[in-house]
């Protein structure tokens, strides 16, 4: 496990340092297209909760990884940076989730 966090921790900041994007930029994007490729791969409409439920699972396995990254590195862990991580990961993917489903109610009625 310490080896998957030390590699997956270098390939991110080797990703941050290679392309024009921040952090958090990754976050975003990588929630909105996971949720969509997901949603996708699975034949589900987009207001579906699995694609946004298997995003959640990846972006907790991120997070256990990186706390053990800090945990390794005796780096001083706070849950403030996971959960704006998280946040910035889900709301975006979760908006278009809620809108889609509204968007049915609305169509349906």
């Amino acid at each position: 496990m310490f080896k998957l966090a030390l590699a997956w921790e270098s390939f991110k900041v080797w990703l941050t340092d290679t392309l024009p994007f921040s952090h958090h930029d990754y976050h975003l994007m990588l929630g909105v297209l996971l949720t969509l490729g997901f949603g996708w791969l699975l034949r589900r409409p987009l207001g579906s909760w699995l694609p946004l439920i298997l995003v959640f699972v990846l972006e907790m396995i991120n997070e256990v990884l990186d706390f053990t990254r800090y945990y390794l590195d005796s780096y001083p862990w706070g849950p403030g940076p996971a959960l704006i991580d998280i946040a910035i990961t889900m709301l975006p993917p979760l908006a278009i989730v809620l809108a889609a489903r509204w968007e049915r109610r609305r169509v349906a009625r």
